[in-house]
């Protein structure tokens, strides 16, 4: 038999099924026997246990894409927009690379035996100077390529971590963008380098800022939502 809340009500006048967050859920009428409910979902239950197994494995997916970032063995981070595992090795020294679905970091034999909490710092950091090192150079190119579409160019770079933006632009020209943007597809960078030019001849988001925006990033409505969707799973460690 399978399980269910009953939720009982004067003015309902009919039975109703819901499944919700992996639960199965009656709503009845206070005077129907709860015999003649148990009867019911034994009726129902083929149709039950299909939405149970589909909202289930809902869960799961969504449970696994919610977990924040692990910088450890077996731990995963996201990488050009995909959320890739990390495989940890050990060696004559620190190095990181991109091996399609996985990270290999590889660490010196005197970190093999540290406990994990000094082992997770030392991947942290690498992993951090491999972020900036890699955006230095992809935002570099990006900024000269937008940088001529637009005919729009800033008086300086810099590249950073920021804890709450993916960039932005002063009064004095200066662009400032955040190295974590190699963890997001190509194309949202390319919204966010576009993004920050046109706020040298915008500094707002007026309908003029966007409608520059959009003339020479059309998909930008998409790029601001794949962001969104995304923020909570590229929260970076603290510690």
């Amino acid at each position: 038999m399978i399980e269910y809340q009953l939720i009982r009500s004067h003015k309902r006048k009919s039975i109703a099924l819901q499944v919700k967050q992996g639960l199965v859920i009656v709503r009845a009428p206070q005077y129907v026997k709860e015999s003649y409910i148990q009867q019911f979902v034994l009726q129902k239950s083929s149709w039950l246990e299909a939405k149970l197994l589909t909202q289930n494995n809902l869960l799961k997916e969504q449970a696994l894409n919610h977990q924040g970032i692990v910088l450890s063995e077996n731990g995963f981070l996201w990488f050009e927009g995909f959320r890739k595992n990390i495989s940890l090795t050990f060696s004559s020294k620190n190095c990181i690379e991109n091996h399609g679905d996985s990270i290999q970091i590889t660490l010196a034999q005197r970190y093999k035996n540290v406990d994990k909490t000094r082992q997770q710092k030392v991947i942290k950091q690498l992993v951090e100077a491999w972020f900036k090192q890699s955006a230095e150079t992809v935002i570099a190119e990006k900024v000269k390529y937008f940088s001529a579409q637009l005919n729009l160019y800033p008086s300086n770079i810099k590249v950073r971590q920021y804890k709450a933006r993916w960039g932005s632009c002063n009064n004095y020209g200066q662009l400032n963008f955040n190295y974590l943007l190699m963890m997001v597809p190509d194309w949202v960078i390319n919204y966010v380098v576009v993004h920050e030019l046109c706020h040298l001849k915008h500094l707002n988001h007026s309908r003029q800022f966007w409608s520059l925006v959009e003339a020479f990033f059309p998909r930008f409505k998409e790029a601001k939502h794949w962001l969104k969707v995304h923020q909570n799973h590229l929260q970076w460690p603290t510690q």
